[in-house]
């Protein structure tokens, strides 16, 4: 068996699956704001005039947004303006209203308080100038990234993803639709590694299912693999007698990189790479919990982030623990990570209240209330 930290990095290595990004950079179109925006309900003034001590003025006029900033030709008047508008042309001071009273067109500042040149004004081109880079291209856009871009009249372009399949083996398996027999459970890894793929920023995910029938996984294999850019199977990757996925790879030229981990869950994981058509193979085990954090750990790109033990765990093997944790957030700005119990790996329900999960190295048995370990969440994207 090869250790986690090996496993991590033949699959960044090896593994050719893309997400979609921007194919190319989002530039600025002009300077923003491209005009001092006012950021504060109330009025504009002359800053120098209110420096020599004046404290009421009579009103101009209003300036709203969506109109050309006007002109204050009195520096003794002043515009009331609203949240986003111009800052009128001889103003350089906003004076919010929860600070005046206005009454017979005069406004009187009743309320003092330091103030300073161009107070609650966006300045112009204070955030970006017109032909500044303001995302690189190769960036998996969220929410913020596509408002920006839209602000700049940009509507990205974006990289294809990876095209990927999801194949689950076993004749146990039923479609969620149907009623299972005693003996029979319903087919739900194929559609818990989609949604986790989905979430992260793959787009081209597919579905299969296949019988314990290993001429029907081949004939499967050779068709699929000239279509896709990564097969992720979930199942048949162990040492039973039903589990013919490494056989069938191997007998179709697909390259072995490894089969089996030191970590629990998940000791059978499977990767390779069908050279020819440049597809990975990747063969997850079938338990629901081993299946998700193999996927999280190895083929979800996202940073690794670290969390605060809440409890005390001992574990005597050598072998990287993986333990469900729900997330705390403490006041103090830490991350705790409380473990949630859980019988073995094929108890699925024992995910309901999990935020992802931690990683214990292999090299300690007692892991301590307060250490801090990595957290792997389930969402990255």
């Amino acid at each position: 068996m090869i250790s986690v930290n090996e496993a991590a990095q033949i699959f960044k290595q090896k593994l050719a699956l893309k997400t979609s990004k921007t194919s190319g950079p989002i530039i600025a179109d002009r300077d923003y704001p491209p005009f001092d925006r006012v950021m504060m309900d109330g009025i504009a003034v002359s800053f120098e005039t209110y420096e020599t001590g004046v404290r009421q003025f009579a009103v101009a006029g209003i300036q709203p947004a969506g109109l050309a900033a006007k002109v204050l030709l009195d520096s003794k008047k002043c515009f009331e303006v609203m949240t986003g508008a111009p800052l009128p042309e001889g103003t350089h001071l906003v004076i919010p209203y929860e600070h005046l009273e206005i009454a017979e067109g005069i406004a009187r500042i009743v309320r003092e308080a330091p103030r300073s040149l161009m107070e609650n004004v966006h300045r112009m081109g204070s955030d970006c100038h017109q032909g500044d880079v303001v995302l690189e291209s190769g960036v998996f856009l969220n929410g913020p990234h596509q408002g920006i871009a839209a602000s700049m009249g940009v509507r990205p372009e974006m990289s294809s993803t990876s095209r990927i399949l999801i194949i689950s083996t076993g004749d146990e398996l039923v479609e969620v639709d149907e009623t299972p027999l005693d003996y029979q459970i319903r087919r739900s890894n194929a559609h818990a590694i989609k949604k986790s793929l989905e979430l992260n920023g793959f787009d081209n995910v597919s579905l299969a299912h296949l019988k314990d029938d290993p001429k029907v996984i081949a004939d499967h294999f050779l068709a699929s693999t000239v279509i896709y850019d990564g097969m992720i199977y979930s199942g048949g990757v162990s040492k039973g007698k039903f589990d013919y996925l490494p056989n069938v790879w191997s007998d179709h030229g697909v390259t072995k990189h490894f089969h089996e981990v030191a970590q629990r869950p998940g000791k059978p994981l499977w990767f390779g790479t069908d050279e020819k058509h440049k597809t990975s193979v990747v063969g997850l085990p079938g338990n629901p919990v081993s299946s998700l954090v193999c996927l999280h750990r190895y083929l979800i790109p996202g940073r690794e982030m670290f969390a605060r033990l809440n409890g005390e765990i001992k574990f005597g093997k050598e072998l990287t623990y993986f333990v469900p944790v729900k997330i705390e957030y403490k006041n103090d700005g830490s991350l705790w990570a409380n473990p949630l119990p859980m019988k073995n790996s094929g108890e699925f329900t024992a995910l309901t209240e999990s935020d992802g999960f931690i990683e214990l190295p292999a090299e300690s048995s007692l892991f301590s209330k307060g250490e801090v370990f990595s957290f792997w969440p389930w969402r990255t994207a």
